[in-house]
């Protein structure tokens, strides 16, 4: 795939790049002559901070109950971030993974994590106790199974949030220029059977370099007429001249 940029309001440069192991200010390694921004791009919300919901491509979730679509729809505007519908449930047990596609990069500096609503539908033991966050390309075949042995970019503590206004600082490196973040929740305050969340909300800076396809088209065998137009243009027809002369 390719990076293309398309139109950016009200844009700042990113950093150049840092040495490994070291962060600049902001905590950005990212190149030179890329844009980032963080204005809002919902012309309902045209003041939402809180806006890299409108950047995310695709939500999965694993051990999900109900339709698959309710992933994706706690990623709401932060002026909806009270409204208990849509949530997501966890299924079988209190675990649970949202695995989430960024249509481009983007920098991750704040979540809020919550599950609003009535007591009798979003009570403190079913709200998630803490969250592993993992990101980057690596982390995309990760699943249930796998999570006992991984390691992730960071373990955030949670207290139960009703006012979805309590937020965590994301570490700067592993957030930094990412296009794919799994939140595994692994239990909730209560150790009851469900674990319930109903708002995620991501704060940071966003690209407008979509990754695209390129249709290319390779020649396994050149045609003679391409051969000798590429001889010609590399100097090699001198080359066989002076070859037979010799």
């Amino acid at each position: 795939s390719r990076l293309r940029r398309t139109g950016c309001c009200n844009p700042r440069p990113r950093t150049p790049p840092v040495a490994h192991g070291s962060l600049d200010r902001g905590g950005a390694a990212a190149a030179e002559g890329h844009w980032m921004c963080t204005c809002s791009h919902d012309e309902e919300w045209p003041e939402d901070t809180w806006n890299l919901n409108q950047h995310i491509e695709r939500v999965e979730g694993l051990n999900v109950a109900g339709e698959g679509d309710a992933a994706m729809g706690i990623f709401k505007p932060h002026g909806r971030r009270l409204d208990a519908l849509p949530c997501v449930l966890s299924d079988t047990d209190e675990e649970l993974i949202l695995k989430i596609w960024f249509a481009a990069p983007v920098n991750v500096r704040r979540i809020i994590v919550a599950s609003v609503g009535s007591d009798e539908e979003a009570g403190a033991d079913s709200h998630p106790s803490s969250v592993r966050c993992f990101t980057g390309p690596a982390a995309e075949g990760l699943g249930l199974d796998s999570m006992a042995d991984s390691q992730p970019a960071q373990v955030i503590e949670l207290a139960v949030n009703p006012e979805a206004t309590a937020f965590s600082q994301c570490t700067p490196r592993p957030f930094t220029q990412v296009c794919f973040v799994l939140l595994h929740f692994p239990g909730n305050h209560g150790g009851v059977e469900h674990t319930r969340v109903s708002y995620i909300g991501l704060q940071g800076e966003h690209s407008h370099t979509k990754r695209q396809a390129v249709d290319c088209k390779f020649e396994l065998i050149p045609n003679a007429e391409d051969s000798a137009e590429a001889a010609k243009l590399l100097g090699l027809n001198n080359f066989g001249a002076m070859e037979r002369m010799s």
